[in-house]
């Protein structure tokens, strides 16, 4: 189960899976933007923690983490009434992807629920295809990030919800 948890009370555990997941190629394992995020847990049902996660929302911060990559300072986001940017997801190892793949349809739910139009993330060269297969697009050129000592080029991309529009029911024409 996905739920919403408070960044101080479970400040040890995101720096434990974030040390755990990217070593020593991470820069700052906690960053300003954790003040301002929405973080997430994957719990199995002994209540342990099997991911965390965060999010950060268009209408609470001025620029996401994204756009302070110092090649991405000239990035824009499309207009839109709330965007939402997902980062720093971490899992145990060893899960194949699985915690990972059910932390992210977590966070989606919240993301329909509260009317997101936009999903922003970034990936490697390797999982780009999953992720287009998903339906997510690049919206920017690959970069560098300055976060982390892995200099491989990281994708700036996007995943747009459609919404479901009800058609009105046509007009009965009597014909006589």
């Amino acid at each position: 189960m996905v739920r919403e948890i408070d960044f101080h009370s479970y400040r040890n555990t995101i720096e434990s899976f974030r040390r755990a997941s990217y070593g020593a190629s991470i820069t700052h394992v906690l960053d300003e933007f954790d003040e301002q995020a929405h973080h997430f847990a994957l719990f199995d049902r002994k209540g342990d923690v099997l991911g965390v996660t965060r999010v950060l929302r268009s209408d609470e911060v001025p620029k996401f983490e994204m756009m302070h990559e110092s090649q991405l300072k000239d990035l824009v986001l499309p207009p839109a009434k709330l965007s939402l940017e997902l980062s720093r997801a971490c899992t145990v190892k060893g899960s194949a992807g699985v915690h990972l793949l059910s932390l992210c349809m977590g966070i989606n739910d919240y993301a329909v629920k509260n009317e997101a139009e936009y999903l922003i993330t970034k990936t490697g060269k390797h999982l780009l295809p999953l992720y287009q297969h998903f339906g997510f697009t690049t919206f920017g050129p690959p970069f560098v990030s300055d976060f982390f000592e892995d200099k491989r080029p990281i994708y700036p991309i996007m995943y747009r919800w459609t919404t479901v529009r009800k058609e009105e029911p046509e007009e009965e024409v009597l014909v006589w």
